[in-house]
């Protein structure tokens, strides 16, 4: 189970609600520093896996070891202190807050200063937020956000706001990003420049998953995909075997297509 050449392994895992099996019998293996692609049609348990993998599901069954942790039982926020951190298909903004005031946002795991001391001022709230500002500034200057940082993040144009996303949860530090459907919404120009940006994020040591209805994106950026269909591994393999699987062909694909790989 705990492979230390893969930074995450889920292994036999099941989310049911009710009499419905959303996730069955789902197993898999990431590696460090892939960006490594989930898709399926709608309904297939993506965002289902994601959510459990947050620890915002607790699993029906199965194991999930992350950098060498058990993460079954673990609620969010210890999860995302290992170095989780996730976006969300729906923004999730503070509208009125600036743009960098909702990436520090992303920073606030790494905080360890209390109540008292941060109503006191010490010097060393200072300093570490400081620290937090420069961690923010360094995901805004990663996603090419730096002249947005004084603006107010809902007066931002739809594909950036999906940006200061992406910003925050950089801002955590995270080993493993959770990216859920990131170019839903944005024109062809965006998505090619979200691309840019998922490679450059994996250039930074970020190990990438991401779940993603947008196939040239898909499978000219990823390394690895697992194909999910009715909560079960249809398929695992590299974007020329997935696309050459009649299996995925007719389940998802709806024919024998080709993406630039």
């Amino acid at each position: 189970m705990k492979n230390p050449s893969n930074l995450l392994t889920v292994e036999a895992l099941e989310q049911s609600f009710g009499g419905v099996m959303a996730l069955a019998g789902v197993s898999f293996q990431t590696p460090e520093n892939l960006i490594y692609a989930i898709i399926g049609p709608n309904g297939a348990g993506k965002t289902t896996l994601f959510n459990v993998l947050c620890g915002f599901y607790q699993p029906s069954a199965g194991a999930l070891c992350f950098n060498g942790y058990e993460l079954r039982g673990l609620p969010p926020h210890h999860i995302a202190a290992l170095g989780i951190a996730r976006t969300f298909q729906n923004l999730q903004l503070f509208f009125n807050m600036t743009v960098l005031e909702n990436v520090m946002v992303g920073c606030h795991l790494r905080a360890k200063t209390g109540l008292l001391a941060a109503a006191l001022r010490l010097p060393r709230v200072r300093r570490e937020e400081r620290q937090l500002r420069a961690w923010a500034a360094e995901a805004l200057e990663l996603c090419e956000l730096s002249d947005r940082a004084g603006q107010p993040a809902g007066a931002l144009p739809y594909g950036l706001m999906k940006r200061v996303e992406i910003a925050r949860a950089l801002a955590a530090k995270p080993r493993l990003l959770l990216l859920d459907e990131p170019a839903a919404g944005l024109n062809d120009t965006e998505t090619m420049a979200l691309r840019d940006l998922i490679a450059r994020i994996r250039a930074t040591g970020v190990t990438v998953l991401l779940v993603e209805h947008h196939m040239p994106l898909v499978m000219s950026i990823s390394d690895r995909l697992l194909v999910l269909d009715y909560g079960s591994v249809l398929a695992e393999g590299s974007p020329a075997e997935i696309q050459a699987n009649p299996r995925v062909i007719a389940a998802y694909l709806g024919g024998a297509v080709q993406y630039a790989v």
